[in-house]
């Protein structure tokens, strides 16, 4: 993996990473509307995708870049991040924060809710 502090890797740091990363998206997930802050999989990504993704990204960067970094880094402004951790994007809409962390609520409510889970194929007695 380069070393940004390296400079014989300075080469490899896009001009405009999250410029760059959008453009990956856009050409892996056969889309033109790739939203900044949602992460991959929301987006309409898959497994697969995402390591077409990763070879994409290193293709234009020349960068080697792993699956499990774009996986913890899945959203574009992340991965711009990840490419060159000097950019410093603009920051996410507080609506687009506050209506994730809604969402990721209600979905542990909805697990807490859900009760305890028989297996698959037992009958409660």
């Amino acid at each position: 993996m380069a070393n940004p502090a390296d400079p014989e890797d300075t080469a490899s740091i896009p001009a405009d990473p999250l410029q760059l990363v959008r453009q990956a998206w856009q050409d892996v997930l056969g889309t033109d509307e790739v939203p900044l802050d949602t992460g991959f999989f929301e987006a309409g990504g898959n497994s697969m995708l995402l390591v077409m993704l990763s070879d994409e990204l290193s293709d234009r960067t020349g960068r080697e870049l792993e699956v499990a970094e774009l996986f913890r880094h899945d959203t574009v402004r992340a991965q711009a991040r990840l490419l060159d951790p000097s950019y410093e994007p603009e920051a996410p809409a507080p609506a687009a924060a506050a209506g994730r962390g809604r969402l990721l609520g209600s979905a542990r409510r909805g697990r807490a809710d859900s009760g305890p889970q028989q297996p698959e194929g037992s009958a409660a007695r």
